[in-house]
This record gives C-alpha cells, structure tokens and sequence, in this order.
C-alpha cells in the first residue's frame, strides 16, 4: 500500500474514532463463492457504451488482464420490462455481464452499507439519490486475489463509462464513493485494493480501546481479521489493518494460533481466533495492539 495510501487511511481513522460507528447492524458475508457481484448505482437508467467501458477498462487493468465486448449487440431482456444487457469476454473463457435495473437498490440495502466503506468513514462521503443501478457480474468466480482483481478493473471501467453516484460492492458489505473507487482500483498492487474488497466495522471497546473489523475477507477464502487497539493509536489503525491483510492475502493463508504477526521483529502481535462479534459460525483473528 502507498504511503499516500497510508495517510488517507490513517485520516479515515481518526474520523471514526470520534465518531463511534455502530458494528451491530454488520452483516458477515456469506460463505457462498461462485459469482463476482456488484452494483453500481446510477444518477439517471442509462446502460454505458461499450466501447467506453473497454476504454476506460484500459486503464485499470492489470498486466495480463483484458476485456473486450462480445460479437453482437446489446441484448433484450425479457425481464424487468426489456432491461439492456452487455457481456464482455475476459480471457480464459470467463465472461462479464452488465445490465441495467431502472429502479433504486430496494430497502435503503445500499444506502446502509455506505457506513462500512473507508470512503465514508466519519461522514466524509454520502450517498446521494439513485434512480437505477447496473448488475455486474462474473459467473464461475474463484475464490482469489487474482479474481477479484479483474474484476475490479471491470468494475472500474463501467464506473467510469457510467452516470455512476455509487458502487455497492455486497461481499463486501459496503457501498463506495465512485472517486474513491476509481483512485483504489488504479493501483498496481493487487493487494492495494483490499479496501474495495473489504468493509470495516469500527466499534468502541467496554475498555475505550477501539476495534476495527474487516468484512470481506470470506471472498478469498480467508478469515477476517478483528484488531483491536488503544484509541491513542486510532488514527493508524486502518492502515494497520490493511497492512495484515494484505499480507495474509499475499501468503495465501491465515496465521495459524498462536501465531505473531506485525510489521518488525520488535513489533510483534499474538493471533488469537474468536466467535465474530457481528454472529456468525465464522471465527475470526483477533490481534490487539498495545
């Protein structure tokens, strides 16, 4: 992660903390991996062009990575009164599809999630109204870093190509600042766009200590992870806790029991595995920092 990276985040922090977001209304995600899923919200129900989505998709992929629109035109659906439909063809025989929903996201689903993404993070970003959203998806997902990287550059492109006002990414319980999001998605470091991947519940401790919970980490197979830390220490929580993260996803593996993570020999932090404090069957890693 960049250290301007590093500093938003740390900022991002230090807003929450005076803010004391609530974790109870925090859903753990679901164990189910078989398709990549996201929304992007629209200001107006306006499918993007094509040809806009390959190249504004250009210039978030990855080496390796490619997009281009099936042959053919846009097809029709039958439902939802003849709602577009586009697909795009990614390599390897995997396929994105993207249409368009001229309603709202309903139940206010997406507006509550807003509070789990860093973009929003001591109120610095609000939802503003939406009046459709666009359905993107990759069917056959595995559970991967690698994965949810192309797929991110896919989203990316149609944000770009869109009158987008929000991206509800749902495995991640958090709906995204469209900036936000295009910033994060134009890193390099697959790793470095975990905060799209990702929401985060921050709750105050019965102690006053503060602890942040990740919500995403199930789509690659891997447990989130609970940090706890003094609130003196609040404002690098966030930036620590990507830092762990990102190192577990590069691992490939969860830090066993027992285990000590940290950046340094001298910093050093035991692994401990607990219930999730949001339900759940999942356990999660807890590290606290002194």
């Amino acid at each position: 992660m960049s250290v301007p990276r590093r500093r938003l985040l740390a900022a991002f922090a230090l807003a929450v903390a005076l803010t004391a977001a609530r974790r109870a209304d925090a859903e753990p995600a679901s164990d189910a991996r078989s398709v990549d899923l996201a929304f992007v919200l629209l200001s107006e129900p306006r499918m993007p062009k094509p040809q806009e989505v390959e190249r504004a998709f250009a210039s978030f992929a990855l080496p390796g990575q490619t997009l281009r629109q099936t042959p053919g035109k846009p097809t029709k659906s039958t439902k939802r009164g003849g709602d577009d439909a586009l697909a795009f063809e990614l390599g390897g025989g995997r396929v994105a599809f993207v249409s368009l929903v001229p309603v709202a996201i309903p139940n206010r689903e997406a507006d509550d999630a807003v509070r789990f993404s860093v973009s929003a993070l001591g109120g610095r970003w609000r939802l503003p109204p939406h009046e459709a959203h666009l359905v993107v998806t990759i069917p056959g997902a595995p559970a991967s870093a690698e994965a949810l990287s192309l797929f991110t550059s896919v989203v990316a492109g149609v944000v770009a190509a869109a009158p987008a006002v929000g991206v509800y990414w749902g495995d991640a319980g958090a709906t995204h600042d469209p900036k936000f999001f295009l910033e994060i998605a134009r890193e390099r470091d697959a790793t470095a766009r975990l905060a799209l991947w990702s929401g985060v519940s921050i709750a105050r401790e019965p102690d006053g200590r503060l602890s942040f919970l990740s919500l995403g980490m199930r789509q690659l197979a891997l447990p989130d992870l609970w940090l706890v830390v003094p609130a003196a220490k609040g404002d690098d929580a966030l930036a620590t806790l990507f830092d762990l993260l990102g190192s577990v996803v590069k691992r490939g593996r969860a830090p066993p029991e027992g285990d000590t993570v940290g950046p340094s020999d001298r910093a050093r932090w035991p692994v401990h595995y607990v219930p999730s404090p949001v339900g759940g069957k999942a356990k999660v890693w807890r590290v606290e920092l002194k």
